[in-house]
């Protein structure tokens, strides 16, 4: 997502924000995510508490774990999702209604 990058910088935070963007329904824990970002626990964590603060992402505790997931009912994660499929449908030539459509077929698999 370069275009999202120079509007908003590499940050971690997009990192953190893109990855659950890409994959509907993905959850994990602090340590998982620092892994596949490829960025120290203590720079994913900071992103995440950031993130959980604007309400984008929620922390559940399961057991000895805190599990990281996207929070669909906040309305800045619609916001902030909306942004992202206009910014990659420009950049796709692709019609809003395809990534609507595109959206509703993978949540309907979720369920």
């Amino acid at each position: 997502m370069e275009i999202l990058e120079k509007i908003f910088g590499n940050s971690t935070h997009l990192e953190v924000v893109l990855l659950f963007y890409n994959n509907p329904g993905y959850f994990t824990n602090i340590t998982k995510l620092a892994t596949s970002l490829d960025k120290s626990h203590v720079t994913v964590r900071k992103a995440v508490s950031d993130l959980v603060s604007a309400g984008i992402l929620t922390e559940l505790d399961i057991g000895k774990s805190r599990v990281i997931r996207i929070n669909e009912k906040s309305p800045y994660t619609e916001t902030l999702f909306n942004f992202i499929n206009t910014v990659q449908s420009v950049k796709e030539k692709r019609s809003i209604e395809d990534i609507i459509a595109k959206r509703a077929v993978l949540a309907a698999r979720e369920t």
